[in-house]
Parts: C-alpha cells; structure tokens; sequence
C-alpha cells in the first residue's frame, strides 16, 4: 500500500525519514520507480526493544505436601529474551543458583520449596524484567509437648503447653481422659509463636490424669498427651562415689515432691563386676525407711520447706575398699517414683605398706622397702635436676 507523508514520515527527495519508530513500524518497505519495466528496491525494518515478562501462572500458590508444582512465565522483547529463575531466599531446591526456561518443575514440595520465585527476562537492551510468585506450603497438623509427664501438688498453679503447626492453621481442643474440659475450672489460650496452653490455676486431686491436645485441618488429625500427676519425681544421687569410711557408706540424693515424702526405698549390692564367682552375693539388699522413723534409725536430713528435698542415708555393715552399687525411690501419698538410676560407690580404700608380699619360690619381699627404695630414687632424681649446691 501507498505510504502517505505524515509527522513521522518525512519525504527528502528520494528518501524517507520514520522517527519514533514503534514496534508497529516494522515490516518490509518497497520504493518502486515507475519506469517501463518498473524497478523496485525493498527495505526491512526490524524494530528492536527490550523485553519485558509476564506472569503465567498465579502470584501466590498453595501447595499440599509431597505433591508438585510448576511456575511459569512468558517474555516478549526482541531480540528474543532469555528467561532464568533464581529464588529470593538463596538456592533454588535443586541447590543450583539458576534456572534457565520458561518454566520451573517442583516435586515432591516440602518446606524446603517453600519461598518466592523470581523470573527474569533480559535480551541486551536496556533493563533487564522480573516478576516474581510464592509458593506456600500446606501440611497436615503437627503436636510436640514441652514436657509430657508433668509433677505438682494439690494447690499449685501448673500449665500444661503444646506446640501446634500446621498450614491451614488447625483447630486446637483439649480432652481429659477422652472428655471436653467444658468446666470454667480451665483456662485455654494460645500465641503468635504456636504455644497452645492449658492453664489450671489451683490444682485438685481430681485433676490428676492425663490430658490429651488435639489438632485438626482438612489436611488431618493428629493429638498428643500430657500427664499430670502428683508423683515425685525420679530421685537424683549427688553423694561423691568415693567412700571416706571403711565399712560405712553415707548415700545423699535430691528427691522433688511437692507431697511430703512419707517412705524411701534403698537398694544396693556389690558391684556386679567383682561377682564372677559367687553369683549369689549380687542379690539387692532391699530396705524400706520412713523419714519420721524412731530415733536411731538411718540419718536422714531434715525434709525442706520446698519441693525439692535433700535426703541422706548411711549404709552399714559394708566391707571395706569394697564396689557397690545403689538404687533409690521416694513415696508421697500419692504412690511411688520410679528407681534412680544405679549409683556405683566404694568404700575407703587404703594402700597397707607393711603387709608382705609372697612371690614365685616361697621367697617374702616387704612391700614397705620396696615403696622406701621407690621414695628414695625419686628423691635422688630430684637433687641430680637441681645440680650441685652454690659455694658459701
């Protein structure tokens, strides 16, 4: 067709003037000399511009665990762009820093995958373009306690907490023994950081029991439990093992009760290494004590006013530079801590110098002067390292 002069088409003389060119403006260009035959001269405009990018798939995405999810954008620019894919976090999944396409694969999404995509469109002119997507990761309700087996006493102030995550954020209930906590007696609440919490603020002994935090969402169901009980605590020995009386032994541990302690039970026996050959005298020796027990019974430290009570117990009868080892459990009212772990000991052990010692032929040997001979030679060393004495 024709081309008529306009603002952006200036004729001068045998030529033609285009300014602003637009992307519009490209295409093939004829100049044709009306001569007989007529001659022609063909002209190509290609218009160059940078590229720009689109989005192909949604800005944000959610994503079920486990399952796959491709992104995808579009470019237009010419020369043609070139797209790449980097991530805002840092590495892409895969553990690369780029990826080159106009599409991205994400399979088997975990929270690794989770994060923003940005797309990226460049062909050598001007800026490069970029867009960006996020993809959320959905996953089934998760319940971890921070303590399952919680001790207390009637009267105290006890929260019982569970940590609930989970995308779409779940609903949280509370059971006790397989029944809704309906009374005004519990106080529920929760915070940012998803620390779920059940609050009792004076424990009864009907309150004993197990407690169970559910989460729900229509990725599932999943609970975890929380014992409350008014045992104590498995006791702790903090006596050193090393003995300093010869057939007497005295046992110190650290009990937490927030119940008065009414019975203790000790264990102990010869270490089972020095047993070999007399199997039989590895049998617990098995007692029972109270601390309010008549005096003259087992030395026993007056209970303190708080929970955590140091308690002391002297073993007789050992025998001397001897192995034992010892258990202990603590009763309140409300039954029986579980053993402590096994404690190894030793009563006093010492070095008898003046015995003899028999060797091979029936010949004695005093081990007193074999120790004086050692004393001497180490004194001997001692003046030779210091080197003669100064002259006066």
């Amino acid at each position: 067709m024709p081309i008529r002069q306009s603002k952006r088409l200036q004729k001068l003389g045998n030529s033609f003037t285009l300014s602003g060119v637009r992307r519009s403006h490209a295409g093939s260009y004829v100049c044709r000399i009306e001569t007989s035959p007529a001659i022609e001269v063909t002209h190509t405009l290609d218009v160059q511009y940078p590229a720009t990018v689109r989005r192909l798939s949604p800005r944000l995405q959610h994503v079920v665990q486990g399952s796959s999810v491709t992104l995808e954008c579009g470019a237009d620019g010419n020369p043609p762009a070139t797209i790449t894919w980097t991530r805002q976090q840092g590495h892409l999944p895969s553990g690369s820093r780029m990826h080159e396409g106009r599409s991205i694969t994400l399979s088997n999404a975990d929270h690794d995958v989770e994060g923003t995509y940005i797309c990226t469109a460049k062909n050598g002119l001007g800026h490069p373009s970029s867009t960006d997507m996020t993809i959320e990761i959905q996953y089934p309700p998760d319940v971890t306690t921070e303590e399952s087996l919680l001790h207390t006493g009637v009267g105290r102030y006890v929260e019982l907490v569970c940590r609930v995550h989970g995308r779409p954020v779940p609903t949280v209930s509370w059971t006790k023994q397989g029944r809704p906590l309906l009374s005004e007696h519990y106080v529920f609440s929760h915070d940012t950081q998803h620390r779920h919490t059940l609050t009792i603020q004076e424990v009864r002994e009907e309150d004993f029991g197990e407690y169970t935090c559910t989460a729900e969402s229509p990725l599932g169901r999943t609970n975890t439990s929380i014992r409350l009980t008014g045992l104590p605590r498995v006791p702790r020995v903090t006596s050193s093992p090393a003995g300093g009386e010869r057939t007497t032994y005295t046992l110190t541990w650290v009990a937490e009760s927030h119940t008065p302690v009414i019975m203790y039970r000790l264990q102990y026996r010869r270490h089972k290494e020095r047993l070999i050959h007399n199997p039989s005298a590895g049998q617990w020796n098995i007692r029972l004590y109270s601390p309010n027990g008549p005096a003259g019974g087992p030395a026993l430290a007056p209970l303190s006013s708080g929970p955590v009570q140091q308690m002391t117990h002297a073993i007789t009868d050992l025998e001397p530079a001897t192995d034992y080892e010892a258990t202990v459990a603590v009763e309140n009212k409300f039954g029986w801590s579980g053993d402590s772990e096994i404690f190894h000991f030793y009563t006093k052990k010492e070095v008898a110098l003046g015995k003899s010692i028999r060797g091979g032929g029936g010949c004695t040997r005093p081990a007193l002067l074999t120790t004086t001979a050692s004393l001497l030679a180490s004194l001997t060393t001692a003046l030779l390292l210091l080197g003669p004495p100064a002259a006066l």
